[in-house]
């Protein structure tokens, strides 16, 4: 709810995501700026005028009704991508794969298919591309904690459980005349699987 809230209209699209990411999802300013291919000065500007704007417009962030919740879904669900994305391939140092975060990722996403407003194909296609990433967690890291490649990985290892979920999904995604890039990224992540 308070994801849909920040994506108010009034605040530009960039300013919204690094907003949301950094407030309520935690992730640092140099793990936002690695997931906007920008920098650390850039994303802290884009914070300081977002907040800015939110204060000297006095706009209020309220969870929206009907179709207002539409309007916004695209941004909530750029935002639920890269979070997932920060989590699977972490720009931190200290951790490549931060498995937390794509389970949170995961659990935003059922949220928005469990709500018959934002039950769409396109929410459908991202939970899928996100099954079948997460499905490779266990084969994704050597015993040193490095990356292994996915041509390297020993697929015995992939999570069949979660295979079989994103393809569920990406069935599921297959309803309506829609096709987001979520879709073809699904799409492109079950030929991996």
């Amino acid at each position: 709810r308070m994801m849909f809230a920040c994506c108010h209209p009034a605040l530009p699209t960039e300013g919204q995501i690094a907003l949301i990411l950094r407030t309520l999802c935690g992730l640092s300013i140099e793990e936002i700026a690695e997931a906007l291919l920008s920098n650390q000065e850039n994303i802290n500007k884009r914070l300081y005028r977002t907040k800015d704007k939110i204060r000297t417009e006095n706009i209020e962030l309220d969870v929206p009704i009907g179709n207002e919740i539409l309007d916004r879904l695209d941004d909530v669900l750029r935002v639920i991508y890269l979070l997932f994305n920060e989590g699977y391939n972490s720009s931190s140092n200290d951790l490549v794969v931060k498995k937390d975060i794509c389970d949170e990722a995961l659990r935003l996403a059922h949220l928005l298919i469990n709500h018959s407003v934002t039950n769409l194909p396109k929410c459908k296609a991202l939970l899928a591309l996100m099954y079948f990433q997460a499905s490779r967690f266990e084969a994704r890291l050597d015993d040193e904690g490095n990356i292994i490649l996915l041509q390297h990985q020993n697929r015995n290892n992939w999570d069949k459980t979660l295979i079989s979920n994103g393809f569920y999904f990406l069935h599921q995604s297959s309803e309506g005349n829609e096709i987001s890039e979520y879709h073809i990224e699904a799409a492109i992540a079950s030929y991996h699987a």
